[in-house]
């Protein structure tokens, strides 16, 4: 019984782990693919065996090219190993996966300032190590484990099943096979809200739901902080920002050209940080990644320092005006307040591999690199432009507030001081 499972799952092959088979009417279109991504990557990584990749979160995965023209040519095949909600566990146990199935030549970075903090290190729930090689490990045994855990499935029989079932009426598949996840695709499915609410309205739904995300993570900072008072934190506890600092330790040990962004999210998100009062939290995420890669640079003063490229500050691409309410007209830059299109992230990519594009010019205020020389005027200048875009978009800033304190604050309020719900 175990065997015919086994079978059928590697016949059909539901999240294209091994792609042997590929018949357009029996399992060409994989259904399933499109949700167990984590699963899908470790076995296109083994498959593929990419020598630059990208990491970070839905934001690196929706607006990354693997396909464009930076990359090293020597670090070609390309893959989009970003993934929603990715960890900075996750994006180590990742990148140490790549680099053991194929020794990497360049890799890229996307941070949000939310990881470059001291929060407990975490995975996911659908994240399995098991699935993952590791560097100078002997890890063919464990991962014919791993192969046959999910072969022998129930959970990959009843996906094989629904891949069989679902030939005759195919949707258009987002996952590209170079791991981006292609929002011209995503974003126009049947039934989705960017479709059903229009451009305006699903940027609005995003804005609420990131007020929402973000009140989760400060009960959870404050959990975790009750906890720590009555229970010392153990020695081998490890934190996001140790994450961060590992990779850039591997990623220099190994030889790996490591180029590190922070994403450029639009400017609904600064003024949703300002007003849920992690302002500072935001401001000290910079200072420590600055930090960090300051020691790395002291630790090899024959080497060139890891650069660190800060595309979340207030820029003509980042305020990007909303179309009008009700209508149905398109960003040029945006799906919604967190995730950019491929266009930004092509601008993203000029910016860290410094090319100069005839047909297209990274605007002049869109990315500054980070450095101890240029942290603090940096910090200095963003708030700077925030308290000019608070006075050119009253609207917005008022609505952001609203949405986090359920009331209609002053419009005249200045500054980044962060508007606190009254008590």
């Amino acid at each position: 019984m175990i065997a015919a499972i086994a079978s059928m799952n590697f016949v059909v092959d539901p999240f294209g782990m091994y792609r042997l088979v590929a018949l357009d009417s029996f399992n060409g279109y994989k259904p399933a693919v499109d949700h167990r991504v984590r699963l899908v990557k470790a076995y296109d990584v083994r498959r593929l065996r990419p020598q630059g990749i990208i990491l970070g979160t839905s934001r690196s995965h929706l607006g990354l090219r693997p396909s464009h023209d930076g990359w090293d040519p020597g670090a070609r095949p390309v893959y989009n190993l970003a993934f929603d909600g990715a960890t900075t566990k996750e994006m180590y146990r990742y990148l140490l996966h790549a680099h053991a199935v194929r020794r990497l030549r360049q890799v890229v970075l996307g941070l949000d300032t939310y990881h470059a903090t001291l929060a407990p290190a975490t995975a996911r729930p659908d994240f399995d190590a098991e699935l993952l090689a590791s560097p100078g490990v002997l890890a063919l045994p464990s991962l014919i484990r791993a192969d046959l855990k999910v072969l022998t499935s129930l959970d990959t029989l009843h996906a094989s099943l629904a891949t069989v079932r679902s030939q005759s009426d195919p949707e258009p598949q987002w996952f590209a096979p170079d791991g981006q996840r292609l929002g011209e695709v995503f974003f126009r499915r049947a039934g989705e809200h960017f479709e059903q609410l229009g451009p305006r309205g699903y940027f609005d739904e995003i804005d609420r739901l990131e007020v929402g995300f973000k009140r989760e993570g400060q009960l959870a900072a404050n959990a975790r902080v009750l906890g720590r008072a009555v229970q010392q934190t153990t020695a081998s506890s490890e934190t996001s920002l140790d994450y961060i600092r590992r990779i850039v330790a591997f990623c220099r040990a190994q030889g790996v050209d490591l180029r590190i962004f922070i994403a450029p999210e639009h400017a609904h998100q600064l003024e949703i940080t300002a007003a849920i009062g992690e302002w500072a939290s935001l401001e000290n995420a910079k200072r420590a990644l600055v930090q960090l890669l300051a020691e790395d640079a002291a630790r090899h003063p024959g080497a060139p320092p890891i650069p660190l490229w800060d595309f979340s500050g207030y820029s003509s691409v980042t305020t990007e005006a909303l179309p009008e309410s009700g209508s149905h007209a398109e960003m040029e830059f945006y799906w919604d307040s967190s995730h950019f299109k491929d266009v930004v992230g092509d601008l993203v990519l000029d910016r860290l591999f410094g090319l100069s594009h005839p047909r297209r010019e990274v605007p002049p205020d869109f990315g500054v690199r980070l450095t101890p020389a240029t942290l603090e005027p940096t910090l200095a200048r963003l708030r700077t432009d925030q308290f000019a875009y608070r006075r050119s978009h009253p609207e917005d800033v008022e609505w952001i507030r609203s949405l986090v304190n359920g009331i209609a604050p002053h419009r005249g309020d200045p500054g980044v001081v962060a508007f606190r719900r009254p008590r």
